[in-house]
């Protein structure tokens, strides 16, 4: 599966999150589209009114209906896993308990997600990384500190099939200077593992310059609605924005190339067009020598180019040859 994931190059994850606002139906609309546009994978989230403790709910009793309203149970997620197998879009989800990441084992889910939030709960990631199933990790609100200290739980449990994620955890960042889109080759480099890019800018720009920068994996927000009334509408790709995404994102991905300079056998033929000959400017005589007011550089490309020049001046023509001409090597000695 994580060759899976590397091939896709990048590997786009619709985050539907709450975004189904507690509608089963709406978070099946929600997969249909995703798979619509045209991305690899869906991702939904485990939490529960558990996540919050009681006296945040006492300051904040219109979260807890929120949390209450827009909470999926296992069964659901079941089902929803199910019909993901059914349009033939990859599933995961993001647990925030033991007992959430028994349910995404049970689901079978094809990766599982650690939150930004939980970067420095080391007893969660080690239990979840002690699974074969592929991690992708979120580094949101997380120092370099403690990006290394998840770095040596994995290979302690010897994981190899994760991913991480570099991620503002601001929805959305105020202003360009706080994305530092350049952690996504950071991350690579510091943590051995491949890396990707979670979005949470309003810019249709973002995830395509993290394609550009080698992002394996791009998870962007996904609503029915970005008007909606909920937690990460404003923040989401629609349907047609996300189409245009993982198009872009596919070719963007691609557009860095290689550290190598070398021509396309297309360019090396339309040189010949296009780049420039000795040619003669007047008519010469024969037996007589080349001077440099007797040539000119003209297209097409297809004779003896002008950096040879300190070669062709003082050579004799063998024959007369008229002006206009592409000189060639068979018309001096």
């Amino acid at each position: 599966m994580l060759n899976r994931i590397l091939k896709s190059k990048p590997y786009i994850i619709a985050e539907i999150g709450a975004n189904h606002n507690g509608s089963f139906n709406r978070a099946i609309l929600l997969i249909k589209n995703a798979k619509k546009a045209g991305c690899n994978a869906v991702k939904f989230q485990s939490w529960d009114e558990n996540l919050n403790c009681n006296e945040y709910y006492k300051k904040n009793p219109n979260n807890l209906k929120e949390y209450l309203k827009y909470k999926f149970n296992f069964d659901q997620l079941y089902k929803l896993r199910e019909f993901s197998k059914k349009v033939k879009i990859d599933f995961g989800t993001t647990p925030f308990t033991s007992k959430q990441v028994k349910d995404a084992i049970k689901l079978n889910c094809d990766f599982i997600k650690i939150a930004s939030m939980d970067l420095n709960n080391y007893p969660f990631i080690d239990e979840v990384s002690k699974l074969k199933k592929n991690l992708i990790i979120s580094t949101g609100f997380s120092s370099s500190r403690e990006i290394l200290n998840t770095c040596k739980i994995l290979k302690k449990n010897k994981k190899k099939n994760a991913i991480f994620l570099h991620c503002v955890g601001l929805y959305p960042p105020a202003n360009e200077s706080q994305l530092n889109l350049n952690n996504i080759k950071m991350l690579k480099k510091l943590t051995g593992y491949e890396s990707g890019f979670s979005d949470h800018t309003t810019w249709k720009e973002t995830p395509l310059a993290a394609a550009a920068l080698g992002a394996v994996v791009i998870e962007k927000h996904f609503t029915f609605n970005k008007k909606a009334k909920g937690w990460d509408h404003s923040v989401s790709a629609d349907l047609n924005e996300m189409k245009t995404l993982v198009s872009s994102s596919k070719r963007f991905f691609k557009l860095p190339g290689k550290f190598e300079r070398k021509l396309s056998n297309e360019e090396l033929m339309k040189s010949r067009i296009m780049r420039r000959s000795i040619t003669t400017k007047n008519n010469i005589l024969k037996g007589q020598k080349l001077t440099l007011k007797d040539l000119d550089f003209q297209r097409p490309g297809t004779g003896i180019p002008p950096e040879k020049l300190s070669k062709i001046l003082g050579k004799k023509a063998k024959q007369n040859i008229s002006f206009g001409r592409i000189l060639k090597l068979s018309d001096i000695s």
